[in-house]
């Protein structure tokens, strides 16, 4: 990071007011979300968006999310906004799910990686809607951790990731969805996902129309297909076009620890190799959902950090926070338990991929 570190101000919920003057005059400010915590600047002003990247080492082809409250606004994001792409809003927003969509004249190269379209959100957490709403304008805002890393959901983590990077950090109660946003957009007759996330496949092909497909594309399909929805993305020798939606190329979501995927049924056998293997005192992680891996009979080597989640929710929820937990334990290795690719269950088992360093 560039300069001086800066005097970061805690503001609590109540002082959403002075976060949106921070916002207004070029400042950086981290806020909660329902998703993950994100860091946030004014989306139309250049010079602030490009403090983001430098406060989290972001590469500059990696796209932002802008973020809204006020219908109002979509016009000063959007250039327009197809059928489709408005039933979803109507169906899913406030919440998490992103739209790419053509972009507005007064959104910056910068946010949109020079691409012609942007991806916008209208979030439902409270006090994120509270700080947009008195910045008056629509903000930029990707997860608040630096690039690469497990974005936080809870202020500690967002503190440990931002202080002295940005100038303020509003405390808010832990997001509850815990993971970042489903992203969509809309090509031809058919909408694609961009990034998998709590609005699930399933969940928007309830809304559709029959007969329109909804298909998950990879990061590769999604900077090379179609640009009916993108326009004509730039690239060169030097190097890959950008992509029109983030935490689709770049390695993204590694704690410190390694981390190893198994099937439910080979979850226990995996740790007790890795357990026999393991030199001297070397803690392992072991993220399971319902108990369903764990062994009913016999101790539990002490070198062993077991969280359990009852549901894929709750897996969903704490995946970030339990990398975060097994980083401050010591752990070497985490053992992370794949569920089923269906509903949130995608999404969880894409963050588990690339956290792996398998995607």
């Amino acid at each position: 990071m560039a300069g001086p570190p800066l005097n970061t101000l805690v503001l609590d919920s109540s002082q959403t007011e002075i976060a949106g003057r921070i916002l207004r005059d070029g400042g950086l400010v981290v806020f909660p979300t329902e998703t993950v915590y994100g860091l946030g600047a004014d989306a139309q002003n250049s010079a602030a968006c490009t403090a983001i990247f430098a406060a989290k080492g972001r590469p500059a082809d990696n796209p932002l999310i802008v973020h809204i409250v006020d219908p109002a606004h979509l016009e000063l994001v959007a250039a327009s906004v197809d059928p489709l792409s408005r039933r979803l809003f109507e169906r899913f927003a406030p919440g998490p799910l992103t739209l790419v969509l053509p972009r507005a004249a007064g959104i910056p190269d910068v946010v949109t990686a020079g691409l012609e379209s942007v991806a916008v959100r209208f979030p439902a957490h409270p006090v994120a809607r509270a700080v947009i709403s008195a910045a008056g304008t629509p903000v930029a805002a990707p997860s608040a951790n630096r690039s690469g890393r497990p974005s936080p959901t809870d202020f500690d983590a967002a503190w440990d990731h931002m202080h002295g990077r940005v100038d303020a950090i509003v405390r808010g109660e832990p997001s509850q969805v815990g993971l970042e946003s489903t992203v969509a957009r809309v090509v031809g007759s058919r909408i694609e996902l961009l990034r998998e996330g709590a609005i699930t496949t399933e969940m928007i092909a309830e809304v559709v129309p029959a007969g329109v497909p909804v298909v998950t594309v990879s990061s590769y399909q999604a900077s090379v297909g179609s640009t009916a929805a993108t326009g004509p993305l730039p690239g060169s020798a030097a190097g890959p076009a950008p992509v029109p939606s983030p935490g689709v190329r770049h390695r993204h979501y590694q704690p410190d620890a390694r981390v190893v995927l198994a099937a439910t049924g080979e979850v226990w056998a995996t740790v007790s190799r890795l357990v026999s293997d393991a030199a001297g005192r070397s803690r392992i992680g072991v993220l399971a959902v319902s108990g369903r891996c764990i062994p009913t009979s016999g101790a539990i080597d002490t070198r062993v950090d077991l969280v359990t989640c009852m549901s894929l929710d709750e897996y969903a929820r704490e995946l970030y926070r339990c990398f975060r937990r097994f980083d401050a334990t010591g752990c070497s290795v985490i053992v992370a338990e794949m569920p089923e690719p269906t509903g949130i269950g995608s999404a969880i088992l894409d963050r588990l991929r690339r956290a792996a360093g398998q995607v």
